[in-house]
């Protein structure tokens, strides 16, 4: 009976345990929105939307090694129809915790 009221108490104080480290902020790898604003900004700058009906950005986001996310964004540029894509482009971005760009790539993916 002894050895039942134990594993019960144990497996209480693990579930609370559980739940408490779930509830616990600040461990996500999804970069702050001005750190996406400054890199599709930047994207912006360097981009062609000449003849563009529409444009879309695909971002996704991870932590860096150092302070800081590293983010990829798709930028599909449309056309005057609303349904063909016109350009295409691939960036990478990295910047620190006061959204900084470190680093910055871009290329055009359909020449």
């Amino acid at each position: 009976m002894m050895n039942c009221k134990i594993a019960v108490a144990l497996t209480l104080l693990g579930l609370f345990a559980a739940n408490v480290a779930f509830a616990v902020p600040g461990f996500t790898s999804d970069a702050p929105q001005s750190s996406i604003d400054t890199c599709v900004a930047e994207v912006a700058s360097h981009a062609d939307f000449s003849d563009a009906a529409n444009v879309v950005y695909n971002v996704q986001t991870e932590d860096r090694r150092v302070s800081g996310h590293k983010l990829r964004i798709q930028t599909l540029v449309y056309g005057a129809d609303g349904d063909t894509v016109i350009r295409e482009y691939a960036a990478a971005c990295a910047v620190n915790d006061q959204s900084r760009i470190k680093r910055f790539q871009i290329r055009q993916k359909n020449k």
